[in-house]
């Protein structure tokens, strides 16, 4: 006779299912055991139909291929647009894995408690309960507080948020799910995250039969999910392995869901999409709606991975409402000047007819004095944050002379750095007289030069107060301005507004006003300082540089059809942050420096 087989064995373990059972029990009859088996087995190869046809979900065709793809892999890298339906595709997902397999542990982490929290109680309390009864039949309780946010299953399942930290030690996970991967902490991520993951333990893999063979042991399952990065970020690198193992067949899966995918589903409208597109700036649009990698070309002076490092400073300055200048209401959110704080508006002049890639844009700068002593030696040197930006077509020269008057008062300016070249020098002939503002019905005193006495001499008036630094750029100064600029960003001396997502969380908590109003234009307004600051980048990153031959100096130009003038007018001002420092050494009283309005008069150009 011959000897019984493994499958053999295994296949008269199954059939005699019912027999482990109470005869009390639905599962103790043989056909409602084999029926359960059939049905089990049938869903976990088919979560899609799991989904519609048990838990009575509508899912779009995409949303079932992905559901489909996710439960044959376990390592998956998930690139997905904005309102492409991402956090509710892996509610879905979770809520069926934790169903089909008994003692899942699904851990949903993110950069913020805040962000994955929401897949919970958002999608599956509120719209997945809502719209599946069988759903509810199926979990145990729902928990979200400060200190828990879970779903406990009745088969002993559960999903659980976990905030990407060093205090998410101790948890224990079958599946890990990196919502909004870009914003993970990799050390975190490999570190304290990723050891989270271990075998989904099962009790008939304590039987002999089946504890040593390898082939039941299911591989613990990782999900990364974003919107899209740069080239530089470790989640690019981690798409690449997951694209290549699926190719290699090794159980990795990967996919990219541009807006698109919106469009022919009819999540949105293409009359939405074109609004968004006309209120993003370009990057934004690119990176979360259609799915660009931002790289730098060759011929980058100023790379993504150099400038986003400097994305540190969280609130923005607003200069006041000409209505509220009228009615004289107080300003609510002014920034606080520092002791020994010098601000700087500097400005690039963009002249009347010009074309739509030439602007005037106007910087707001904050420079704090900070000293380091290396080898004995005493450097003293600004820290710029750039508060503000404004970019706005070319005007008649007097109205642009007034909003540089508007911007120094609200700011509470001590100096203006101008570009004094073609229109900019009728610009400053404007400030230095007397201007009146007809939209705030004020009165602005002349101003003059402070460090060209041709330029200072060319309106005369001795109530004039020497604050305008004029700039008149020449191949060597542009050149400094480009190296003087580069060297802030790699010697993180300048901070720049954080990203507009993550700015709109910061607006929220001291602007109670901007998620009360539901004006576009009212939250266009708290919203648009983060926007520029990515236009300014976006600028940067695109601007291309050669090196003169004969003279080693850099040469800064614009790409065909892009522009140049934030990079212009914050260069400016960094470049007579950098002046004002180097004067800062050859001064013994620092204090009376900073209240000497002429202290870089004597810089020569």
């Amino acid at each position: 006779m011959a000897k019984e087989s493994i499958k053999d064995k295994l296949d008269k373990q199954q059939r005699e299912l019912s027999k482990k059972f109470k005869q009390s029990h639905w599962l103790s009859s043989e056909l409602n055991s084999n029926q359960f088996f059939v049905w089990n087995t049938y869903y976990r190869r088919n979560p899609h139909r799991f989904a519609k046809e048990y838990l009575h979900l509508s899912l779009h065709w995409y949303q079932s291929v992905l559901l489909y793809l996710m439960f044959l892999s376990n390592s998956i890298v998930i690139i997905a647009a904005r309102a492409s339906a991402k956090s509710f595709s892996i509610a879905i997902y979770a809520v069926c894995k934790a169903i089909l397999y008994p003692n899942s542990k699904i851990v949903l982490t993110s950069g913020t408690r805040g962000q994955s929290k929401l897949i919970v109680t958002e999608k599956i309390q509120q719209e997945l309960w809502d719209k599946s009864p069988n759903l509810r039949r199926e979990i145990l309780r729902i928990t979200s507080s400060q200190i828990e946010v879970m779903v406990k299953f009745k088969n002993g399942s559960s999903i659980e948020t976990v905030t990407c930290s060093e205090n998410a030690l101790g948890h224990r996970s079958t599946v890990n799910v990196g919502e909004e991967a870009k914003t993970i902490d990799k050390a975190i991520l490999d570190k304290v995250i990723s050891p989270f993951r271990v075998v989904r333990q099962v009790p008939f893999m304590m039987l002999k039969e089946y504890k040593d063979d390898p082939q039941f042991r299911e591989e613990p399952t990782e999900i990364l999910i974003s919107s899209s990065i740069e080239e530089t970020h470790w989640l690019y690198r981690q798409a690449k392995i997951a694209n290549q193992g699926m190719i290699n067949g090794d159980g990795s899966f990967f996919v990219a869901l541009d807006y698109a995918i919106t469009l022919k589903h009819g999540i949105r409208t293409r009359k939405q999409m074109i609004q968004e597109r006309k209120k993003l700036d370009p990057i934004t649009w690119l990176v979360e709606y259609e799915n660009a990698v931002l790289r730098s070309n060759a011929n980058a002076y100023f790379t993504y991975d150099l400038v986003k490092g400097n994305q540190t400073l969280k609130r923005a300055f607003y200069p006041r409402k000409n209505d509220d200048v009228m009615l004289k209401i107080k300003p609510k959110y002014n920034i606080q000047k520092q002791d020994g704080e010098i601000r700087v508006v500097a400005c690039d002049i963009a002249a009347i007819d010009r074309s739509a890639n030439d602007n005037s844009v106007f910087s707001c700068l904050r420079l704090f004095q900070e000293s380091t002593e290396i080898n004995g030696r005493v450097e003293k040197e600004f820290r710029i944050q750039v508060s503000y930006l404004e970019g706005n077509r070319g005007a008649e020269t007097s109205k642009q002379a007034i909003r540089i008057r508007q911007l120094y008062d609200d700011f509470d300016a001590d100096y203006i750095v101008l570009d004094c070249r073609n229109l900019g020098i009728s610009v400053y002939d404007c400030m230095a007289k007397v201007l009146y503002d007809d939209d705030r019905g004020v009165e602005y005193s002349p101003l003059k030069c402070m460090n060209d006495e041709t330029i200072a001499n060319r309106i005369i008036n001795s109530s004039a107060k020497p604050v305008i630094y004029c700039i008149s750029a020449s191949a060597k100064l542009n050149s400094e301005m480009a190296v003087n600029l580069r060297s802030l960003f790699l010697e993180h001396k300048i901070d720049l507004l954080i990203p507009k997502d993550d700015g709109i969380e910061e607006i929220s908590k001291y602007i109670p006003e901007y998620k009360k109003n539901n004006d576009p234009d009212e939250q266009l307004f708290y919203e648009k300082p983060y926007l520029e600051t990515m236009l300014f980048i976006n600028e940067l990153i695109n601007l291309e540089y050669e090196k003169l031959e004969n003279t080693g100096l850099i040469r800064i130009r614009e790409q065909s059809g892009m522009m140049k003038d934030r990079y212009s007018s914050v260069s400016y001002g960094c470049l007579f942050a950098s002046q004002l420092g180097r004067d800062l050494l050859k001064e013994d009283e620092s204090i009376g420096l900073l209240q000497a309005p002429m202290c870089v008069s004597a810089i020569p150009f």
